[in-house]
C-alpha cells in the first residue's frame, strides 16, 4: 500500500500468493525487479552485507541463476565494486 501501487486501501486486492524462500530457491531461475529509493537500503543489505534472514533476499545469491534488476534509485547506495552493468 505503501509503495504507491495502489491509490487507496480499497483498492489493495483482499487476496495474494505468498511463496517461502524454501519454496522460490526451487525454481529454475528467478528475476527479481527492484524499484524506487525506498528499496535503496534493502538492495544494500541483500547484495553487500552477509546472507542472512534479516535481510531475506540476500539468500538470491546462492541460486545458480537469478537476476536483480535495479533502476538507478534503488542501486544509489550500492558500492563502486557491487555495481554491473551489461
Amino acid at each position: 500500500m505503501n509503495e504507491g501501487w495502489f491509490p487507496a486501501i480499497a483498492d489493495v486486492p483482499a487476496r495474494a500468493i505468498s511463496m517461502s524462500v524454501k519454496q522460490i530457491l526451487k525454481s529454475e531461475e528467478i528475476i527479481a525487479i527492484v524499484p524506487g529509493a525506498q528499496k535503496a537500503r534493502a538492495v544494500k543489505a541483500c547484495l553487500e552485507g552477509e546472507v542472512s534472514p534479516m535481510a531475506p533476499a540476500s539468500i538470491l545469491r546462492t541460486h545458480p541463476n537469478s537476476t536483480i534488476y535495479l533502476d538507478t534509485e534503488s542501486a544509489s547506495l550500492l558500492t563502486e565494486s557491487t555495481i554491473r552493468t551489461v
